[in-house]
């Protein structure tokens, strides 16, 4: 399967910068802006703009650096990527955001956020995801805001730290997506990732569903 065929779902992340942006009005979205309007009045939230890639400041988007990789990578990572947000449902790595501090368990006028966007986002991604090889930064409860009935192939990692499962992965999806992407990965090299010292110890395959194990021997992270 081609390389270009592959999609990246990225984390949101609650935890955001304070770094100023420019001042303006939130533009269109490309996906929900109606929807994502009506959340920026009900939790009032500001119009200082930063791009997500920005804007998200937990364990994933930091160790991801992605303003701090080489352009072409930036490009890949861009193009095959859908991030999960509460504010704007789903957004792309640079979309304009303002800072908001609220996640999916919060509510809106007596809805959960979650309740407030998973149809939304189930029937795009239907359609996006179609014959795509997906791979999945995001835990389970994100993963199942999404629909993946269309897609080829779906792809999750699992990592081993002295034989002890990590408790928190985000850092380390991190970076399995920059060796992906950096390396331009396709889903037939997926034994060749590495970082630090974590190596692939096994692919395991059932029906549409990929999980690839990662360990290593706790000399870093």
């Amino acid at each position: 399967m081609e390389t270009l065929k592959m999609f990246y779902i990225l984390p949101s992340s609650k935890k955001q910068s304070k770094m100023k942006g420019s001042q303006q009005s939130m533009p269109h979205t490309g996906f929900f802006e109606t929807k994502a309007q009506k959340l920026v009045r009900c939790f009032s939230v500001g119009d200082d703009l930063l791009p997500v890639f920005r804007r998200f400041k937990n364990a994933f988007w930091e160790s991801l650096e992605y303003w701090v990789l080489p352009p072409a990578v930036q490009k890949r990572i861009k193009e095959r990527s859908l991030v999960l947000s509460p504010l704007l449902g789903i957004a792309l790595v640079d979309s304009p955001t303002p800072k908001y501090n609220f996640g999916w368990e919060d509510e809106c006028e007596g809805v959960k956020l979650r309740d407030f966007w998973v149809q939304d986002i189930k029937n795009l991604t239907k359609k996006l995801l179609e014959d795509k090889v997906v791979i999945l930064f995001v835990g389970k409860k994100e993963a199942s805001l999404l629909d993946l009935s269309t897609a080829s192939k779906v792809i999750t990692f699992e990592y081993y730290r002295v034989n002890k499962k990590v408790k928190n992965p985000m850092p380390h999806r991190a970076y399995t997506l920059r060796y992906i992407a950096e390396k331009n990965l396709n889903i037939s090299n997926l034994f060749k990732i590495n970082f630090y010292d974590y190596t692939v110890e096994s692919i395991q395959e059932k029906g549409r569903y990929i999980n690839v194990l990662l360990k290593s021997e706790g000399r870093y992270i």
